[in-house]
């Protein structure tokens, strides 16, 4: 019975205050370690004035340092940004707020962590596949902001978002379109920029990023090996399924689950997926449709 779930009681630990969002600990991290860097640079420089390589060295990727066996760069290298500009950890860290707070709380905190860190691993390894014998070094987050974009965008391409171009002009567009197009561009910079060495800018690493957002979406979302995912409820499932797939009106402003409450068995495996949910994402992570389902399964499923 559902009174029976410890997580359906009342619990002093329900006063408690929430934990820090991994979002915005992922963010922390990232900006102390640029800070390190200037601080280096500043206090340390290397000969003739430039900026201190110690990090660079032990923390970037590259395929020298890979042969080095410092295979940690493989995650180190995501946590680091160029110091030639500030741009470049500005435009990573923003995309990771506005995108991560919406992404983490359907995933829950330690699965947005691995996805994540999956992004920073599965770029790392695309870019050290094209020049693993070549001396430069890739540094930024970029990878895995990508890799949690692209999930985005599967799981809501119909939904209308504003993007600031240039930081200045607002452009509305569906996040299908965002993704078609980061493929494009990613490909499209690989072959005609990366390789032909007429550009500085890590394509691989971004196109690795969101392979780790299709393989996420793919086999660890919907776990039915299709791009497309499934309309069946699978009760291990703790994310909700793609927006494409819920047929809705026009004029409907939400998207919410239809369950077949006169079945009891599809009733019971929309619960436990519920349930799951909480054990994963807490309480405050459900949506309204969720909560009302539980409301009227307490009593069904009493019967």
């Amino acid at each position: 019975m559902l009174y029976d779930r410890p997580y359906m009681r009342q619990s002093p630990s329900e006063t408690a205050p929430p934990k820090t969002s991994m979002t915005t600990t992922l963010i922390v991290i990232t900006v102390a370690v640029f800070v390190l860097q200037q601080v280096l640079n500043v206090f340390f420089p290397s000969a003739f004035g430039r900026e201190n390589t110690f990090m660079g060295d032990w923390l970037s990727l590259s395929g020298q340092n890979f042969q080095q066996l410092k295979v940690w760069t493989l995650l180190t290298y995501g946590f680091m940004h160029s110091t030639a500009g500030f741009f470049h950890i500005f435009g990573n860290m923003l995309g990771l707020f506005f995108i991560g707070r919406i992404v983490e709380p359907i995933l829950g905190r330690e699965r947005f962590l691995g996805l994540y860190l999956a992004g920073t691993l599965l770029g790392g390894s695309v870019y050290l596949l094209l020049h693993f014998n070549e001396y430069g070094a890739v540094v930024g987050a970029s990878a895995s902001v990508m890799a949690i974009l692209t999930l985005f965008c599967l799981l809501y391409p119909e939904r209308p978002i504003t993007l600031l171009i240039f930081f200045i002009i607002p452009v509305t567009v569906k996040p299908k379109w965002v993704f078609w197009g980061s493929l494009a561009i990613s490909l499209g910079g690989i072959l005609f920029y990366e390789l032909p060495g007429h550009s500085h800018v890590a394509h691989s690493a971004h196109l690795g990023g969101m392979l780790a957002g299709i393989l996420y979406f793919r086999y660890v979302h919907n776990q039915s090996h299709s791009f497309f995912g499934s309309n069946s409820i699978n009760a291990r499932t703790t994310v909700e399924q793609p927006a494409w797939f819920k047929r809705r009106k026009k004029t409907e402003a939400h998207i919410s689950y239809k369950v077949n409450r006169s079945n009891r068995d599809e009733l019971q495996k929309e619960v436990d997926r519920i349930l799951d949910k909480i054990n994963a994402s807490g309480f405050g992570s459900l949506t309204d449709g969720e909560k009302q389902t539980l409301d009227r399964a307490k009593d069904l499923l009493s019967r």
